[in-house]
């Protein structure tokens, strides 16, 4: 029976997503797997697995294929797992506070924080500590351990910063991870709705790196006319926006580059702020590009973190009440996240077409991208495992932007892989954001204060 290991289980309700949606499959549900549940937090954990427990006994027949372990030990979870998922957060909510506190006092503005700039990259550092050792148990006991030839486990990751810690993972061990988003599926159906067609009449091509992969092509066609021809749909899009603005509802940061560069792109308002240098460097810029009063598009300084510490407060009793319910209904359908229909694919030989990131292996996927760093592009998998499209070239434009954040990941990765604060250093110098608020000197002490608030996660620093 397969092994699935799951890093960072207490991560309450992305995690039960994720599980759902694989019990959800059924061939795979069919087929049977074990489910092994990890995390440092024994309370959280215990929660994931009582609540998993009840969902196999409320829906004992469909569930009779399905096992499920729980360790706080990661290395006994990778143990024979084929396939690792990971939705870890290291250092929690008091990491996370100082990576936007410590910035702000030097003016650096974080909506979210989690992906690129100071809070994005010392986020991406703590977790290279624990992702090293992942990729470490992978090689030594994971699926296949010792076979020279055969399949070996796959790192489905869903941890930010993703281009950076799935670049350190492929650094490691070549073709060992994939790192899973979900904003390519997002913002597709916003696309979709925008052009006003059903799923059969919607296609699109998308790439780029995470958080900034752009839609190059998005197509419709109207079905109810006979042998209607796929068409571009930007210029549907374009005038559905010029006679109701109001359709960009909150995404004023979007819609604006995509004024700018002629493409929509994967991230929402909030996220792509962060990456550029353009929005969060003055108050009325923030005001003007702000498309709501909370939340993501709110553009506010950590919108994010602040929706995390509510929700962290009302898990237990969320978690409460549903094992207080009668009984908890099976979920027939996956939802669009990705892992589950990868797995899913790899495991019954069903092709699944998805966006990933993976290294573009000597500038290979995006031949205008830097060789070996980390893009998100079209990738089908069957049997023989993850196929990447490749080939593909970006605008000018969208190249020099992407490339912008892509240097900001380099410097981290070879960073954390050397022990050196000098390239950490250089890594926040070369942030859009950062950099057009900051200058060296300031930067500097920046990354120092940031480097002594978190020492006990930087181990080797």
């Amino acid at each position: 029976m397969v092994k699935i290991a799951f890093i960072g289980a207490g991560s309450i309700v992305f995690a039960k997503r994720l599980i759902k949606d694989l019990i959800a499959q059924e061939k795979l549900r069919k087929q049977g797997f074990t489910m092994c549940l990890e995390d440092i937090d024994e309370h959280r954990l215990d929660l994931m697995h009582q609540y998993m427990e009840k969902y196999k006994e409320d829906n004992a027949k469909e569930l009779e294929n399905i096992e499920f372990e729980v360790t706080t030990n990661q290395r006994d979870a990778i143990t024979d797992a084929k396939y690792i998922i990971s939705v870890i957060q290291v250092g929690g909510l008091d990491a996370y506070k100082i990576d936007l506190e410590i910035p702000l006092k030097y003016g650096v503005s974080q909506c979210v924080g989690d992906s690129m700039g100071p809070g994005g990259m010392f986020r991406g550092l703590r977790t290279m500590v624990v992702f090293d050792t992942i990729i470490q148990d992978m090689k030594e006991v994971g699926y296949n351990a010792g076979v020279a030839s055969g399949a070996k486990p796959l790192f489905l990751n869903y941890t930010n910063p993703m281009a950076a810690n799935t670049w350190l993972c492929n650094a490691r061990w070549p073709g060992s991870t994939v790192g899973l988003c979900h904003g390519v599926q997002g913002t597709s159906e916003e696309l979709r709705r925008y052009v006003g067609a059903t799923e059969e009449e919607f296609s699109f091509f998308c790439a780029g790196i995470n958080h900034m992969a752009w839609f190059l092509e998005v197509w419709f066609k109207d079905s109810t006319q006979k042998d209607s021809k796929w068409q571009n749909g930007y210029p549907i899009i374009w005038e559905h926006f010029k006679d109701e603005p109001e359709i960009m509802g909150g995404e004023k940061v979007r819609w604006d580059m995509m004024k700018a560069t002629g493409y929509y792109m994967t991230e929402s308002s909030g996220h792509f702020s962060e990456y550029l240098p353009y929005y969060r460097k003055r108050e009325d810029l923030l005001l003007k590009y702000k498309g709501a009063e909370q939340g993501f598009d709110s553009l506010q300084h950590a919108a994010y973190y602040d929706g995390n510490v509510a929700k962290a407060s009302m898990l237990d009793e969320t978690f409460e009440k549903d094992l207080a319910s009668d009984r908890i209904a099976l979920e027939n359908h996956p939802s669009s996240e990705y892992g589950s229909h990868i797995i899913n694919a790899l495991e019954t030989n069903v092709p699944f077409r998805f966006n990933g990131n993976v290294l573009n292996t000597r500038g290979s996927f995006i031949t205008n991208l830097p060789a070996d760093c980390c893009v998100e592009v079209p990738i089908f998998a069957d049997y023989h495992g993850l196929h990447p499209q490749g080939g593909i070239e970006l605008p000018t434009v969208c190249q020099a932007l992407c490339t912008s954040n892509i240097m900001v990941q380099k410097a981290t990765v070879e960073g954390f892989i050397e022990k050196s604060r000098e390239k950490i250093y250089h890594a926040i110098l070369l942030d859009p954001n950062t950099a057009s608020v900051c200058s060296p000197e300031e930067i500097r002490s920046l990354v120092d204060d940031l480097f002594e608030a978190e020492a006990k996660w930087l181990p080797g620093f």
